[in-house]
């Protein structure tokens, strides 16, 4: 049976002024699944990864996995609840007031409740350490984070033996500014340091940078809970000796991958943010579309790529140190239990789900490790790998 195509809309946000769309004819995994369907939930960061995988890359016209499925699907269901990578708010638009973040859910499984929806790596891993029901409503997670010993220590209690660890590909983390940007042409991490502990509050104040911009310095920060946040803090902990530093007053959080946070802030030219390069290659490929829908139904008849306004700080910095770039993994994490069913993922098939797509040692390669699957995590923005880590802890 082939997969069919969902056209997914966007959530209107609060600096929305058009209604985006993603991909238009891509498959996205925001449908019932049924009982013997493969479900994935996992972070921000690596959702694009996995989703043109398993459905096609826009970009390249290559078909996904699902493509060629006979009778159950994979499906992964995006972090964010719009396609093109935000999360959801209430519309000021129409009502006046201010936008609220909401609280976006997911049917898992056909005939269940709705439940929260998964947003990040940390979120993921939890979730699935949760799912303990006779039956899984979550198969696998993508996650930019690696199992802790704790969480396989629950794992273990558990009964599943494990969670067994796949890496799929490298990303990175960089530091964004606006296209027309106050900000040197690199910073390093000792003079985001300073940066973000208040220590330099203009961009002149930056050692070596007395000849650069008065404008006052307005650092992003992406939430606590996500991949970016995570690396970024450890980078600047690294950098201030070992010590956690204590974020300045004036440092916004904002959502995470989002490019209108620098556009759209209060000073463009002087807003800066850690930011995934793959999402930004995403971008700047031309993947995420503005429609030219200007009513509230029907398809539109045009759509033109989003241009990010953006660009990454990876030239000279004023302390001739290296320009901030902090590489990151994404993972697949699933129970080891599941990589040793004798159920096949297809009917009169001989491998399972779990050796079908991620890992059969002493086997055939699995899909993810395949030159079509590598093929679709390069056209996400990403540096394809593959390594079978097993049990990481």
């Amino acid at each position: 049976m082939k997969k069919n195509q969902f056209v997914k809309l966007a959530v209107i946000g609060v600096a929305a002024s058009v209604f985006p769309l993603v991909g238009a004819g891509q498959a996205f995994g925001d449908y019932a699944p049924q009982p013997n369907d493969i479900v994935g939930v996992g972070g921000d960061t690596p959702q694009y990864a996995v989703d043109f995988a398993l459905n096609g890359a826009p970009t390249t016209g290559a078909a996904g996995f699902d493509q060629d499925a006979t009778v159950n699907r994979v499906v992964s269901f995006l972090a964010t609840p719009d396609a093109n990578g935000r999360s959801a708010y209430t519309n000021s638009v129409s009502t006046g007031a201010a936008s609220t973040g909401l609280d976006p859910t997911d049917v898992l499984r056909a005939g269940t409740t709705a439940t929260p929806r998964v947003s990040s790596s940390g979120a993921a891993i939890s979730a699935l350490l949760a799912d303990t029901g006779t039956t899984e409503n979550i198969n696998f997670i993508s996650s930019a984070s690696e199992p802790t010993s704790g969480n396989q220590t629950t794992a273990a209690n558990n009964g599943w033996g494990y969670l067994h660890t796949v890496e799929i590909g490298t990303d990175s983390v960089q530091i964004v500014a606006d296209t027309t940007t106050n900000a040197p042409t690199g910073l390093s991490i000792a003079e985001l340091l300073g940066i973000y502990n208040g220590t330099y509050t203009t961009w002149n104040a930056l050692p070596d940078n007395g000849s650069g911009s008065t404008a006052t310095i307005l650092p992003e920060i992406p939430p606590s809970g996500s991949s970016i946040y995570k690396t970024f803090i450890a980078d600047l902990t690294t950098a201030n000796g070992g010590t956690a530093p204590t974020l300045a007053g004036d440092v916004k959080t904002v959502e995470q991958n989002d490019p209108t946070t620098v556009t759209g802030s209060s000073s463009p030219a002087n807003a800066i943010v850690p930011f995934s390069s793959g999402r930004l290659n995403l971008f700047n490929n031309g993947y995420f579309k503005n429609s030219g829908q200007t009513t509230t139904w029907g398809l539109p008849s045009s759509f033109t790529s989003i241009s990010p306004g953006v660009k990454f700080l990876n030239g000279a910095t004023p302390d001739s140190g290296t320009a901030y770039d902090s590489p990151i993994t994404d993972y697949i994490i699933f129970r080891e239990s599941d990589a040793t069913s004798t159920t096949p993922l297809e009917p009169g098939g001989t491998k399972n789900w779990v050796q079908t797509l991620f890992s059969d040692p002493g086997g055939t390669a699995p899909y993810f490790d395949k030159a079509a699957g590598q093929a679709l995590l390069a056209a996400a923005g990403i540096t394809p790998i593959y390594n079978d880590l097993g049990d990481v802890n």
